[in-house]
Order: C-alpha cells, then sequence, then structure tokens
C-alpha cells in the first residue's frame, strides 16, 4: 500500500498529539520508583522476538515486521519496529501473545524442533520477567 506524503504528514501529526497528550496524564518516570531496565534482559527479549519473526518469515506465515506486530504480537502494526529503534523490553503480554500463536502453528506441524525451542524460550521469559515482581 503505498501512502501519500499528506497521510504519512497527517498521521505523524496525531501520533504527536496523543504523545504529548500521555505526557499529560502520566508522571514523569523518576518519580514512578521504576526498577531501571536491565540492558542484557532487553537486548536477549528482542534478539528471541527477532529470531521469531526471521522464522515466521521464512515459514510463509508473514511478509513483515507490520504482519509480525499485529498477528503474533497482538499490537499494533509499528510495536515491533518500536521497540526494536528504542531497544525497549517487549510487554509480557506481546510475549504471551507470540508463544501461544507458536504454539498452535507448531500444532498444525506435527512438532518442529525450532518452534518448540521457541515456545520454550518464551515461556522462560515470561517466567523471569514475572519472578522479578515477587
Amino acid at each position: 500500500m503505498i501512502f501519500g506524503l499528506e497521510t504519512i504528514k497527517k498521521d505523524l501529526c496525531n501520533i504527536q498529539k496523543s504523545l504529548d497528550e500521555a505526557k499529560e496524564l502520566v508522571p514523569p518516570a523518576e518519580n514512578l520508583g521504576e526498577i531501571e531496565p536491565d540492558e542484557n534482559i532487553s537486548k536477549e527479549d528482542l534478539r528471541f522476538l527477532k529470531r521469531c519473526c526471521q522464522i515466521l518469515m521464512k515459514l510463509g506465515y508473514i511478509k513483515s515486521q507490520y504482519e509480525f506486530s499485529e498477528q503474533f504480537l497482538g499490537k499494533n502494526r509499528y510495536y515491533f519496529g518500536m521497540i526494536l529503534c528504542e531497544g525497549r523490553h517487549p510487554s509480557i503480554d506481546a510475549i504471551h501473545n507470540l508463544v501461544r500463536n507458536l504454539s498452535q502453528i507448531n500444532d498444525g506441524l506435527n512438532k518442529l524442533r525450532y518452534l518448540d525451542d521457541l515456545y520454550e524460550q518464551g515461556q522462560a521469559m515470561i517466567t523471569k520477567r514475572l519472578l522479578k515482581y515477587f
């Protein structure tokens, strides 16, 4: 799909407006007492998502990162690109959606070994992230 420059400019303006509104509603991070992100875990999470995306492309389930974001992570089409660019942790919800979808695909493909490995890695990642809260 090809979009005109005006459409893209309009979308960017809407995104900027939404970001400005969100900044007004959410206090700065230093006031929330958040835990500093662990760089190694973030890189590990991103490597896992990249690997899943590449394998799903090779299997023909998706054609782009946009489809990966929507169909396998259950997020908007820009989600995967955003967390890659910003080096953010993917949400637990996104990882859960990915693991669930990988499991469903693997059930239909007679248990491919590498999909089993990805499923187990995803489950371990979710567990590790949840244990930080206890």
